[in-house]
């Protein structure tokens, strides 16, 4: 089912009355990166996935985005389709949210899964590559960018054997408009840290890593599984940073075996 809430864009899949699950996509995807994940869990699961505004086909009132704004988004979403107890599946970008809204409202929430994220804010040199990546928007479009970006963001043996398929990917990210990918540059350098907050979380924690992530390595996951008082670490061998499209098999019985101790 689609819908519309405040501007965002929702797809809900299966019964109601099950357990859940919101999918929150990562830079500078949308929805249908989940699509194999929800394939795999909607006839037990209410598995909802959405655009983060300005990505898809959701609706950007303004360039200034803030990890703050994304949050009260998703909270938007929840409250709006009366989401009891949801867990909260968060990849990437969509793991700051996720972390940031377990950090405003960890009472609400029943697990959390991060897949290829950090609890960490930017660093300064960070902050720099994002400012200059905006640049070279503005002086290029957002096709170079995303050239660049795919590069890294996926393992070289995937990049050698699924060209076709990271083609496709490229396609869809296109499809975004540059006000959005460059919002959400400046709410990632500006995000606040959340990793104070680790040692709170009181709920079940899923971390997913990949071995050949260039952009958050495995070390980064591990030290926030050390963290958190009920964590469970998983790390997919071979995967670059996408690992939900690289190692599709692997990551859905993680979140399956996670799941089911739930």
């Amino acid at each position: 089912m689609e819908k519309l809430i405040d501007g965002i864009y929702v797809k809900t899949y299966g019964k109601a009355t099950n357990q859940p699950v919101v999918f929150i996509h990562g830079f500078p995807f949308e929805h249908t990166l989940y699509n194999n994940v929800i394939d795999e869990f909607k006839n037990v699961y209410y598995c909802i996935s959405y655009d983060i505004r300005g990505f898809g086909n959701s609706k950007l009132n303004s360039a200034q985005c803030t990890i703050e704004s994304y949050t009260e988004d998703l909270e938007s979403v929840i409250l709006r389709l009366k989401l009891d107890k949801p867990i909260i599946c968060g990849f990437s970008m969509g793991g700051y949210i996720a972390l940031r809204a377990n950090e405003k409202l960890q009472k609400n929430y029943k697990a959390l899964i991060l897949a290829n994220t950090t609890s960490s804010s930017d660093s300064d040199e960070a902050k720099l590559k994002r400012s200059a990546a905006i640049s070279d928007i503005d002086a290029k479009g957002i096709e170079p960018f995303i050239d660049k970006f795919l590069l890294v963001a996926f393992s070289e043996d995937f990049i050698k054997k699924e060209s076709l398929k990271i083609e496709e990917i490229k396609n869809t990210i296109m499809n975004s408009s540059s006000i959005g990918i460059k919002g959400a540059l400046l709410a990632m350098a500006s995000r606040v840290d959340t990793t104070k907050s680790l040692k709170d979380i009181d709920i079940p924690v899923l971390l997913i890593s990949a071995e050949n992530d260039k952009i958050i390595s495995p070390d980064i996951m591990a030290q926030m599984a050390n963290s958190i008082k009920k964590s469970t670490l998983v790390c997919l061998s071979g995967s670059g940073h996408m690992s939900m499209l690289e190692k599709p098999d692997e990551f859905n019985t993680a979140l399956r075996r996670f799941l089911e101790t739930l």
